[in-house]
């Protein structure tokens, strides 16, 4: 073979071998179209060749526009974000950590609309079976958390139970869950659409499950929502109205 051949041969090896392996290249490059979008590699902190990000940015910016990539130290795709003109816009999906040459299986689900979480999100279990379904509206969580098995079989969310009594200062009212689940909060205030928690509201005190509030007397209904963690790491959210006079 020729030496200017072999030399050309190469060229074009190293070549495809750089641009199919982001883990070789730490530095900002741009795509191979002029399309004016350039894809900056973020490596993992401490180290010069493990790539966490690849972030596409409008070239000469800081603004990202594309599916932006994170990944697993040992190289497989742990999430992928799009991005319009700066805003996550479109279907957000993190998967679970994958053997080399196995394709990830989808872990969440998570639709987006200009910057924040609107639509239904869903969760999976390892096996691709449903594990969760619940709803954001422009960033607000919404009640009516759904959990499965790997069976299929829903399981049953805890309600929310109120009680009243009249005290010298209004009313002492009580909150607590049907079944006792870790990392329970509560709070008071009306919800958006009645199904949106809104940020900003009071939260109850708590002692041992319990949610304790003291209302005026003239206050003529409550609404209590309380969030909760299960055994699948989901915030569950319930919610409900009681009438004092």
């Amino acid at each position: 073979m020729k030496p200017n051949l072999i030399f050309a041969v190469v060229a074009v090896v190293l070549m495809i071998s750089c641009a199919t392996n982001p883990n070789k290249n730490p530095e900002s490059q741009p795509e191979p179209e002029d399309n004016g979008i350039q894809i900056v590699y973020k490596p993992y902190k401490n180290t010069k060749d493990l790539i966490e990000y690849e972030i596409p940015v409008v070239r000469g910016t800081s603004i990202k526009h594309g599916v932006q990539k994170r990944f697993y130290r040992n190289g497989s795709l742990y999430s992928t974000i799009p991005y319009v003109a700066g805003n996550r816009e479109g279907k957000a999906f993190t998967y679970y950590m994958s053997a080399e040459g196995v394709s990830p299986v989808v872990w969440k689900e998570q639709p987006y609309e200009k910057n924040k979480l609107h639509g239904i999100c869903k969760r999976y279990h390892e096996d691709g079976t449903l594990q969760a379904e619940y709803e954001f509206q422009d960033g607000l969580p919404g009640v009516g958390l759904k959990e499965y098995l790997k069976s299929g079989k829903e399981i049953e969310q805890p309600t929310l139970i109120l009680s009243k009594k009249r005290v010298h200062s209004g009313f002492y009212i009580t909150a607590k869950l049907s079944k006792q689940m870790p990392n329970t909060d509560y709070y008071i205030g009306t919800l958006v659409e009645g199904k949106y928690l809104p940020e900003g509201l009071k939260a109850l005190q708590t002692n041992n499950g319990l949610g304790e509030i003291v209302v005026d007397a003239n206050i003529k209904t409550v609404t209590i929502t309380a969030i909760y963690s299960t055994r699948y790491r989901n915030n569950g959210l319930v919610s409900k109205t009681i009438r004092l006079q």
